[in-house]
């Protein structure tokens, strides 16, 4: 067997145990570790909500400006992906592969994070758009030196087929849990009737500053709690690395065809979570139009939604099985999605500022994002199982790699998905410094009657991938016998 290959398989040795057998988790190393998630939901949910709002209502710039940078900045972000990926695989230090990008990231990503919501007073309009260009992009980056790294763990950290969907649910309840948590404070505390609500430029700099500093908290603390397993994860072997290589090395993992199908379901929820992410406040203060203060129940409910999916996407998992169970929620997410705007659509619901109208945007918040939690847990659990799979054909371990594809088509496809809401926005007449109550009915209609089928073919463009993906339960356990088989050669 080649050195490289064996050392992929058999680890540093430092304790003859290794990442195909790790001591199990227990469930304070698993809430730690994925707690370091809160800061890309911080960061992807402050830009979804508020940036195209922020810069478009309150600083002035068109909305289609805003979102064509916001489209380009994750497409150059989306390149950088594979670059860290194949850098963090092949990293060697004494804290491992993973870890001293963790670390490394944490202020750097606060501060950054603040400059975003700080623009400069008095700069032209081409000026301002180039400075937040270049916040969002340096941003970006910043997060994916974090997340690439600090996700491809989760393959590493343990290989059961189950466990692995627990871990991923516990980074991805606090990925919800911090971007929710910061909506609600922003509403209760900065963008309340009190404070001036969200037309106030001076109250997004007081958010960005704690925004910024929690996510460098959440960084920290995920990289500290993790740190002591670092025997127990894969080294990087000892080899010349060349251009030639890497690419020669990147294009045999890209081969696998159970990693384009999990992607590619991916993809599509990319752009249905991008676009409606841009759209969501436009629907609630234009739309519904929900106060401050009903607004500040929305992240409630999405936490409540956070603990259905932690808990609920695992168990759907286990009863069905993955791809099954994926297929299920994508469905339902399409009627959650589409339900109220379309009754409204039809002249079938209470008019605004009804209580009913709360209640029914409460449970579509809850529906939806409890749905879309658990769904992209099913999908991520079945891109992580890939790393077995690849590394059987490949004798490489590339989880970083992994990560940074679906990266690479998540933020691409977002940024898609928010140009597309842009688009929407335009065409509705809600492109730049509009009020609520100076909407037409049928500026309204328009956007609502754009956005039901829109949803309709996005998710059902997930679905069809979901539909002949085959790396089931079965699959992944013969390729772990497989990997054990040959580190017992090894020896």
């Amino acid at each position: 067997m080649a050195k490289t290959e064996q050392s992929a398989i058999s680890g540093d040795g430092s304790s003859g145990t290794t990442a195909l057998n790790p001591p199990p988790m227990t469930w304070p190393q698993m809430l730690l570790y994925g707690l370091g998630s809160a800061s890309n939901g911080i960061k992807n949910r402050s830009i979804s909500t508020f940036l195209l709002l922020f810069y478009s209502q309150v600083v002035g710039l068109p909305a289609t400006w805003v979102g064509s940078a916001l489209a380009i900045t994750l497409v150059i972000d989306g390149i950088l992906d594979p670059v860290i990926g194949q850098i963090s695989d092949n990293f060697r230090s004494r804290w491992g592969r993973r870890h001293p990008f963790m670390y490394a990231s944490a202020i750097p990503y606060g501060l950054l994070f603040y400059m975003l919501w700080s623009p400069p007073d008095g700069w032209s309009n081409p000026a301002l758009l180039a400075y937040m260009t270049a916040c969002v992009i340096a941003v970006r980056f910043i997060d994916t030196f974090f997340e690439v790294p600090a996700s491809a763990l989760t393959a590493e950290l343990t290989p059961d087929y189950h466990r692995r969907t627990t871990l991923i649910a516990c980074r991805y309840f606090f990925t919800f849990l911090g971007g929710l948590g910061m909506v609600w404070i922003a509403y209760r505390f900065y963008f309340s009737d009190a404070e001036g609500g969200v037309f106030v430029r001076d109250n997004y700099g007081s958010y960005g500053l704690l925004a910024g500093t929690l996510i460098a908290i959440a960084i920290l603390i995920s990289a500290i709690s993790t740190h002591r397993r670092i025997p127990w994860l894969y080294s990087a072997p000892t080899r010349k690395l060349t251009p030639r290589l890497l690419v020669r090395e990147l294009g045999e993992t890209l081969a696998n065809r159970s990693l384009w199908l999990a992607n590619g379901a991916g993809l599509f929820t990319a752009i249905a979570t991008g676009m409606v992410g841009g759209l969501a406040t436009y629907f609630q203060i234009y739309f519904w139009e929900l106060t401050p203060l009903q607004l500040s129940w929305l992240p409630i409910a999405g936490m409540v939604a956070a603990l259905i999916g932690i808990s609920g996407g695992p168990w759907l998992t286990r009863m069905f099985g993955k791809r099954q169970a994926a297929v299920g929620m994508f469905a339902a997410l399409i009627v959650a999605s589409i339900a109220a705007v379309s009754l409204r659509l039809l002249g079938l619901l209470p008019v605004n500022g009804s209580p009913a109208i709360v209640a029914i945007q409460i449970a579509e918040t809850v529906a939806v994002q409890a749905l879309t939690l658990m769904s992209t847990v099913a999908i991520t659990s079945m891109i992580m199982d890939v790393a077995e799979d690849s590394e059987v054909k490949t004798g490489r371990r590339s989880e970083g790699l992994l990560v940074s594809v679906d990266n690479v088509l998540k933020k691409t496809t977002a940024g898609a998905g928010v140009f597309f809401a842009s688009l929407i926005l335009t065409a509705a007449g809600l492109s730049q410094q509009v009020r609520p109550g100076d909407v037409s009915a049928d500026a309204l209609w328009t956007m609502g009657a754009i956005f039901v089928p829109t949803i309709i073919l996005i998710y059902g463009g997930a679905i069809a991938m979901l539909l002949i993906f085959r790396l089931d339960e079965t699959a992944h356990s013969a390729n772990l016998e497989a990997l054990r088989a040959r580190r017992e050669a090894a020896r």
